[in-house]
């Protein structure tokens, strides 16, 4: 990741005009598309192991190549950091054939969050913080439902805990999570500048050093 990284544009000024009745249609129609079988598989795979350790975890959605994973597990060697992503090309440096990888306090699962977050809300896993670390913008105006803040199973994520943080490099993007998440939860919503101490992900790196903006949103 060694170049620049262009700034996010977009066709859409502030946050989306559909956003609030987009949220309030999909509380009212909870998501149910069937689970894909890898998915199933891989999880109770990752259940079996989260039933006997009992330690507080940390999620890792859309965890690209495992390494902001790995630095999370090393911030919180007390936890179980569970790392999240449906690419086998970008976790292959730590997963093989399996789409598994269980070292210390570190899974990495090859699997699809819209699937596995569902079946974590059904099994009650002991989620203490929920991180969604850059996840794709889809700036375009007619991309909305491809934002998770947008997305039918937001308000099943939502579930999982409450503390979420999210960052990313589109400061729209950070305002519609804040939006969505005061729409659904009572939770202390707040967004701010990133300050960089330590990167946390190579997108992280990249983003900093290419002069971005960072933000979070973070429940409290």
């Amino acid at each position: 990741m060694s170049e620049k990284s262009s700034i996010v544009t977009s066709n859409q000024i502030g946050v989306h005009k559909d956003l609030e009745s987009k949220i309030k249609k999909h509380l009212a129609n909870p998501f149910r598309k069937p689970y894909r079988p890898f998915s199933a598989e891989i999880f109770y795979k990752a259940n079996e192991i989260i039933n006997n350790l009992k330690l507080p975890i940390i999620l890792d959605s859309g965890c690209g190549t495992g390494e902001s994973s790995y630095i999370l597990s090393q911030q919180h060697p007390d936890a179980l950091v569970i790392g999240i992503d449906k690419s086998e090309k970008r976790l292959e440096k730590f997963i093989s054939d399996d789409n598994f990888y269980d070292k210390d306090n570190l899974i990495l699962i090859r699997a699809d969050v819209i699937d596995i977050w569902r079946m974590i809300k059904q099994s009650n896993w002991n989620i203490h913080k929920h991180y969604l670390l850059y996840p794709n913008p889809w700036p375009k105006k007619d991309q909305l439902k491809r934002r998770w803040h947008g997305h039918p199973v937001f308000p099943e994520m939502l579930g999982l805990c409450d503390c979420i943080e999210l960052r990313t490099n589109w400061r729209i993007y950070a305002e519609e999570f804040l939006v969505a998440l005061r729409m659904i939860t009572s939770k202390e919503v707040l967004l701010s500048s990133i300050e960089i101490n330590q990167f946390i992900s190579p997108f992280e790196k990249k983003y900093y050093e290419s002069g971005h903006e960072l933000y979070r949103v973070t429940t409290a």
